[in-house]
């Protein structure tokens, strides 16, 4: 019989779990936590993403009302939703818009491909020189150095699962995501956060207390 506790790993290193508050998870771990919406992007005949496009722009062209339209639109295309979420309207306008102007949507559960440069650079500015890049539970990490990453992003190979927590030596900064959500999680106290998007203006906004991983369904 197995009598092993059940692993639960510091909150510093991971992504906050759904239906708690997103700052009640990290209380006593990060002070702030600010939610990236990952861009809708255009690629070139490689198949390269060569341009990014934020919610709010995607918003006029889809004819979505806000952000959490958009949210439960992006949730139910993977039918990431239980069936009462289902808005086929919303969803139609989402396919709409990215079919009548060339874009991929964002990809659920992982850091924007876009993005990850401004991610890591975002660390070396703070003058972090490496990071730990672990598995979305907790359960294996390697110390790897920024520059190395930035040089090389597949160079990282966990043994048992993806990577998508990223996390400075000490835990000041925690860039992280939900495996089933379409934003990336910034981590760490306000000046640090306000400091890295005064460089990186990633759209996006601050928790409040009752902000949750599934903040856009709160009108239900």
């Amino acid at each position: 019989m197995n009598n092993r506790p059940v692993f639960e790993a510091e909150h510093n290193c991971i992504c906050a779990y759904a239906d708690h508050s997103i700052l009640e998870f990290y209380k006593g771990y990060y002070e702030s936590v600010y939610i990236i919406l990952n861009p809708f992007t255009k690629l070139n005949k490689a198949t390269i993403e060569i341009e990014k496009v934020k919610w709010k722009d995607f918003l006029k062209i889809s004819g979505l009302k806000d952000i959490n339209q958009l949210d439960i639109a992006l949730r139910n295309s993977i039918s990431g939703l239980n069936q009462k979420y289902l808005e086929k309207e919303n969803l139609s306008k989402l396919n709409g818009g990215c079919e009548n102007h060339g874009l991929t949507p964002p990809s659920e559960g992982e850091f924007p491909k876009i993005l990850i440069n401004d991610f890591l650079a975002s660390l070396l500015d703070l003058e972090h020189q490496f990071m730990f890049v672990a598995d979305e539970h907790g359960f294996e990490r390697k110390l790897v150095y920024i520059q190395e990453v930035i040089n090389d992003p597949d160079k990282v190979e966990l043994k048992f699962s993806g990577h998508e927590n990223w996390y400075t030596n000490k835990h000041e900064v925690l860039y992280t995501t939900h495996w089933d959500s379409f934003y990336s999680l910034l981590c760490s106290d306000r000046q640090t956060i306000n400091t890295i998007l005064k460089k990186y203006p990633f759209e996006g906004f601050f928790c409040d207390h009752n902000t949750e991983i599934y903040w856009s369904l709160k009108k239900w």
